[in-house]
């Protein structure tokens, strides 16, 4: 009979190359979630996150259970730990995006997936495996039996984000003070919209859910005096909410130093909104622009049009809240002139920063489906899936040019030339750009084996 799992390390897996958030670590909340759940449940759990603290393998092997939680471009980390562990002592467990598409794959490297969100199916999977119960009655969960995969039915109940607590982070016994928790607070899940190249749906579904203001409020206290990042894929999906939340924060003088959010461009039509995001340290927005090619924005299914976003950036801009666009460039109707026409764009509205990304096909996503479909993915090196890395063949250029034009285009506009041009009264933004001049650079150093094998597919 399985001993009772008591004692439990949750793993967030890293990649060792260089990407946006490599000079800020900003860490997935999956993982001190899900320990802050298990904890008050009344098991014992240690946190680690691999990219900043190294792992001790023979540790490991001291749990009862070892979950891992995996992007596609981190995943195959995780494969080698939960291969390395399985069969070793503790019972391994995945999860994530990339686990949850290809629960097949990942089971050669652990004993069960847990499918989408985790909160709800870990502790069903606990309780059958340690009243000794079959794991076929856990929904959400993958496993084999008899060497056969098995897909129990997903779970039809999503996360009460009420019933969330506060994460806690004293469980990541690497952190030396609260001073270096990171500084992240989530107010929402979920996203109703369908961009076919996303696989944000795939983990957390269709529908939004809330945690209250007060919890918010207490997470956002917990970081006073620090600037902090909303992680919410759509901070203002409910812009009546959202307009609570940062009310409270003006009512109670509880706004944080500075902070940072995603918001979709239809937030910019919302002057009562865009007023309440500047009035509470709203530095700078991540906002999904996509494309400024107009047959791509139909293409992916973004619900946009250019015009919309030309008058989404006026608005962000009368409030003075700083831009970082996001575009996805390779679709079937972009071409490498594509790629100048998006810098040019971004220059010429005064987007603060920039993030050009390689479309990628994630596993569960219907960019995916359509390109295996068509025999158009290069490789299945997944630690490469990570939206820099072109792993597709595009229809209108070839490999090479959409990833030389992606970083030809990003040393352009993080020129020292641009950054220089930045007024006195916006010079926190030459941070940003020095930062990210110095990253594409060193990206490029990292990778130039990588566009050499493009020559040779191109």
């Amino acid at each position: 009979m399985q001993k009772r799992i008591q004692r439990m390390a949750l793993i967030e897996t890293k990649t060792d190359s260089t990407h946006v958030f490599s000079r800020t670590y900003l860490p997935r909340l999956g993982i001190p979630i899900l320990s802050s759940v298990l904890r008050g449940a009344g098991y014992d759990v240690e946190i680690f996150f691999q990219e900043k603290h190294p792992l001790d393998m023979e540790y490991l092997k001291g749990f009862d259970m070892v979950g891992l939680s995996a992007l596609t471009s981190t995943v195959r980390e995780a494969y080698r730990l939960g291969g390395e562990l399985t069969g070793k002592g503790p019972v391994v467990v995945m999860g994530g995006p990339h686990p949850s598409a290809v629960p097949e794959e990942s089971l050669e490297y652990c004993d069960y997936v847990v499918r989408g969100e985790g909160e709800i199916v870990i502790l069903n999977l606990l309780a059958a495996l340690n009243n000794g119960e079959d794991p076929s009655t856990v929904g959400s969960v993958s496993y084999k039996l008899n060497g056969a995969v098995v897909n129990n039915s997903s779970l039809v109940e999503r996360v009460d984000m009420k019933s969330i607590p506060a994460l806690d982070f004293t469980a990541c016994k690497q952190f030396k003070s609260s001073g270096e928790y990171p500084p992240e607070v989530m107010f929402s899940r979920g996203c109703p919209y369908d961009c076919n190249f996303c696989s944000v749906t795939t983990t957390f579904g269709k529908k939004y859910r809330y945690k209250s203001v007060e919890q918010v409020m207490e997470d956002v206290k917990a970081f006073e005096g620090r600037s902090i990042c909303f992680i919410d894929d759509n901070f203002a999906a409910n812009p009546k909410k959202t307009k609570e939340l940062l009310t409270r924060m003006i009512e109670t003088n509880g706004a944080p130093l500075r902070y940072s959010c995603q918001l979709r461009i239809n937030a910019a039509k919302d002057e009562e909104l865009l007023s309440l995001l500047k009035k509470t340290n709203c530095r700078i927005a991540y906002v999904g622009m996509e494309s400024v090619n107009p047959e791509t924005l139909k293409k992916y299914n973004k619900g946009q049009t250019l015009d919309q976003i030309i008058t989404s950036i006026e608005g962000f801009k009368k409030y003075n809240i700083g831009l970082h666009g996001m575009f996805v460039l390779g679709s079937d109707d972009d071409t490498r002139e594509t790629i100048t026409a998006t810098v040019d764009f971004a220059i010429k509205h005064g987007l603060d920063t920039i993030q050009l990304c390689a479309l990628t096909p994630f596993p569960g996503t219907a960019v995916h489906e359509e390109m295996v479909a068509g025999d158009r993915v290069l490789h299945k090196r997944w630690e490469l899936y990570d939206g820099l890395h072109v792993v597709i063949k595009p229809k209108r250029m070839t490999p090479l040019e959409l990833q030389e034009g992606i970083f030809a285009e990003m040393k352009r506009f993080y020129s020292l030339r641009n950054a220089l041009k930045i007024s006195l009264a916006k010079r926190w933004r030459l941070g940003y750009r020095l930062g990210g001049r110095y990253l594409v650079g060193k990206w490029m150093e990292e990778n130039a084996p990588y566009f050499e094998y493009l020559k040779t597919v191109s």
